[in-house]
């Protein structure tokens, strides 16, 4: 497998996004190397370990161990034990963004981790309104919108399944009245119709087959699907699993 490459093991892959000014990806790699911590189980040290550095891009995992209780009941009395483990998340680094799998723990200690090896702001990528009301514009079926605190209305969260058509005097979801906490429907994507499912924290999620292999250039397409006014632009290269037909 490439390292651009990822094979999804289960039904769904969920992802989050960070950016970071990076001028050189291999520049970047040297230092994340050198000035990052590197991942120590003895020492119980969060940190990078297994990275790579190869056409245009860092792939790698970062790492910490966490502290868990267990509850025994024994001979009548119950008691707690605690254990460690060892929680990890996948990056890979990109020119142009950070896309972020796996636990939420080394997630948060990872932008941490990034700041202050390079030197450089970590901002996590969240979408506003502006960009919701773009993605349902763009799905070929809403199942669900969760709508927060309009401003004219008593009614707090409201869901919303369906297609929706624009109206010049009114819509269902308006822009100035309403905030769109989260937003799931079908959108036709380089690898076929998937379910897309994003909230305003950032988090996306796309549910595929177990088993389909998705490249980058496929997320960064996800994004500008979500952020871009123009919407993304064609995958030139065939996208793995995809038809030659496809349309994009």
């Amino acid at each position: 497998m490439l390292i651009d490459e990822i094979e999804v093991q289960g039904t769904s892959l969920s992802f989050k996004c960070l950016t970071l000014k990076i001028d050189d990806i291999k520049t970047t790699f040297d230092t994340i190397m050198q000035k990052g911590d590197i991942f120590d189980v003895e020492a119980e040290t969060p940190g990078f370990h297994d990275c790579d550095c190869d056409s245009g891009l860092i792939r790698g995992f970062y790492s910490n161990l966490a502290s868990f209780n267990v509850e025994f009941f024994k001979d009548g009395i119950t008691t707690k034990e605690q254990f460690k483990r060892i929680e990890s998340c996948e990056f890979i680094i990109t020119p142009e963004r950070i896309y972020l799998f796996g636990k939420q723990g080394p997630q948060k200690l990872i932008e941490m981790a990034l700041s202050a090896a390079t030197g450089e702001h970590v901002e996590r990528v969240e979408f506003d309104n502006e960009s919701m009301n773009l993605l349902h514009g763009r799905m070929t079926v809403i199942k669900s919108i969760v709508v927060e605190n309009p401003k004219d209305k008593a009614i707090r969260k409201a869901r919303l399944t369906g297609h929706m058509e624009d109206y010049e005097t009114y819509n269902i979801v308006e822009p100035h009245n309403h905030e769109i906490n989260s937003i799931s429907g079908v959108v036709e994507t380089p690898l076929g119709a998937m379910n897309l499912t994003v909230d305003k924290k950032g988090k996306i999620r796309l549910n595929v087959k177990r088993g389909l292999i998705i490249n980058v250039a496929n997320l960064s397409w996800i994004l500008d699907l979500i952020t871009s006014e123009a919407g993304p632009a064609p995958i030139t290269a065939l996208a793995p699993g995809a038809s030659e037909n496809a349309p994009f």
